[in-house]
């Protein structure tokens, strides 16, 4: 295959409007695909991308030139919605145009080659039968829960309903490594803490779990094993009024996550670029923008500071 890339992200790319308690962004390029297409191609990965987009993104769809853009899907629209912050930090999406399912048919036959696949949709967007076919393909699969019930999903189906119950089987029985916010367990797995939902998620079948904490870091569980913690890096900011953006910070973290982990196969050390990764994005503003995004040697510099 010319130009073979080494990971295909799946997932809708937004034209996206963010709505702070104080002030307005946007519309810009938004969501998990875009944020982790961007911050692994900044590594040095040479991505794919499957998405929708219409001709409404306008001049930021030019932020994906530094991706294999052959699994590109043009539609009359581009999926487009508000990303609300709450005064507690919590968010909430509102969508006002969703582009179609993303099928395993729309895969470019080329991207077929590739051995990882990075499934992160905003809103369940990505038809559970494309996971399994990829499955069934042995390519190694790392699924992102925010779009499935997590924090950027409209409606959120949570595993005490059948259709909620559904997805997150088919999902931890179909990947090799999920992904999840304590956020977005709050309301896939209601009621427990994030220990007790990854351990859930291992029972279901998920071979390897990792839950983001926030500022308080990281876990991972491999199977059976004692749930694992990783603390998070300091960040100190680069913006004149002294604030951290933590717009994209957890789709940063899975992108620096898959990035190491590729290379490495090694889960602990891959939550170490991911918290690397992260702790530099939000240390920027400027949305889902190539610039922002930290390369492979500043990601290393990062991991020197903290005697890594």
């Amino acid at each position: 295959m010319k130009n073979k890339v080494d990971i295909v992200v799946i997932g809708t790319i937004i034209k996206e409007t963010i709505v702070f308690p104080d002030k307005q962004i946007g519309p810009v390029l938004g969501s998990p695909a875009a944020y982790s297409s961007l911050v692994m191609a900044a590594q040095g990965v040479n991505v794919g991308i499957v998405t929708y987009y219409g001709s409404d993104l306008g001049k930021v769809f030019n932020e994906l030139d530094v991706l294999d853009k052959r699994g590109i899907l043009p539609y009359e629209y581009t999926t487009t919605n508000l990303l609300i912050y709450n005064e507690d930090g919590t968010k909430r999406v509102e969508y006002q145009k969703s582009t179609p399912q993303i099928r395993f048919e729309n895969i470019h036959k080329d991207y077929l080659e590739a051995n990882y696949f990075k499934i992160c949709p905003m809103n369940y967007e990505v038809d559970l039968d494309l996971v399994i076919k990829l499955h069934a393909m042995g390519k190694i699969i790392f699924i992102d829960l925010g779009g499935f019930g997590g924090a950027t999903s409209d409606i959120r189906y949570s595993i005490d309903t059948s259709y909620g119950r559904k997805v997150i089987t088919t999902l931890c029985n179909n990947s090799s490594i999920i992904k999840a916010s304590e956020e977005d367990l709050k309301s896939i797995i209601p009621g427990k803490t994030a220990e007790e939902a990854a351990e859930i998620l291992i029972d279901i079948g998920a071979p390897k779990v990792v839950v983001t904490l926030g500022s308080k870091g990281a876990l991972y569980k491999i199977g059976k094993d004692k749930p694992q913690y990783l603390k998070p890096f300091v960040a100190v900011s680069e913006n004149p009024d002294g604030s951290l953006d933590f717009t994209g910070a957890g789709d940063s973290f899975g992108a620096g996550f898959m990035a190491s982990y590729m290379q490495d196969q090694d889960i602990r050390k891959a939550i170490l670029n991911g918290n690397a990764t992260a702790s530099l994005v939000i240390q920027r503003s400027g949305g889902c923008t190539y610039d922002r995004m930290p390369s492979k040697e500043r990601v290393k510099e990062r991991l020197q500071q903290q005697n890594i």
